[in-house]
């Protein structure tokens, strides 16, 4: 079995568990280079969201039945196969705003699954933003896309956001050793090893994006290990360290930290003024 699978696994018991708690976010945007896997992910959470039992999904109620046979009227799917596709044009996107308003059919959840996300433009991601900053109590949004590298960073800040990493043969051993020693100089006290780690990404802005993204990864299943779910992680050691040192609010930090500097990376930003962000964040997402 794969990381992404298993990391699946973590992923689907700790949504589930905020839909039966009523704390899942409004907005959950989907990060997976496995289309199928992700879809997977979107259907159990929308299926839940409909469901009228206690255990959500109770996959006996008629509204799980309807769901699994795709067929519950308060569960909309679009997508957007192609960036010529009109499933993500300003317009198509309007409708979809305007259909949101109107309450639900049945269940006491709508949901909408845009498949595809990485072809929505950005008008068409502006437009569905002004509905993610305030949607109505009982829409939720599920975006799928390959690559959160192409929503706009608006977007990405009105939703949770979920990656499920791809095979651990594409992760390299020099990826690995970075990442571990990331967390190690994120977890000493000593303010001169997060100095000296970061500084190694001065003149590598691709290796710091990648390991930034897998150091999200890594604080999100510390996060949900922290929340009582066990699993495979691909860096169990690292999660170990992080859920046993630091707090569910810090994690939830680091989380937010690490994908506001990859998209910093990916917009080029002065190397020497990265480096320099990268300590004060780290260090005042875990209260230093």
């Amino acid at each position: 079995m794969h990381d992404s699978n298993l990391q699946f696994d973590s992923l689907c018991e700790y949504v589930l568990k905020s839909v039966n708690a009523g704390t899942l976010h409004h907005g959950m945007l989907i990060e997976c280079s496995d289309e199928e896997l992700s879809l997977e992910l979107a259907h159990i959470t929308a299926n839940a969201l409909v469901c009228t039992g206690e255990n959500k999904p109770c996959g006996i109620c008629s509204a799980c039945v309807k769901a699994k046979n795709n067929n519950h009227p308060d569960i909309f799917e679009t997508d957007g196969r192609t960036k010529k596709s009109d499933a993500f044009t300003i317009d198509s996107v309007r409708e979809i705003r305007a259909n949101a308003f109107i309450v639900p059919n049945e269940a006491n959840a709508k949901v909408y699954i845009l498949k595809n996300g990485q072809n929505m433009n950005e008008q068409a991601q502006n437009a569905l933003l002004k509905i993610l900053e305030e949607p109505p109590s009982y829409v939720y949004f599920i975006i799928l896309t390959t690559t959160k590298s192409s929503m706009l960073e608006t977007v990405i800040s009105r939703v949770s956001t979920y990656s499920i990493l791809s095979k651990t043969d594409n992760i390299t051993d020099e990826e690995r050793e970075y990442v571990s020693e990331f967390v190690s100089a994120i977890l000493c006290p000593n303010e001169l090893k997060l100095m000296e780690h970061t500084s190694k990404y001065i003149k590598n802005n691709r290796l710091a994006g990648r390991v930034l993204e897998l150091l999200s990864a890594v604080c999100r299943d510390a996060l949900v290990q922290k929340s009582g779910f066990s699993g495979e992680f691909g860096f169990p050691e690292e999660v170990n360290s992080l859920c046993n040192s630091l707090t569910a609010k810090s994690l939830i930090n680091l989380v937010n930290i690490c994908n506001d500097l990859e998209a910093a990376v990916k917009r080029n930003v002065n190397n020497n003024l990265l480096t320099v962000r990268m300590c004060y964040e780290f260090k005042r997402a875990i209260g230093r």
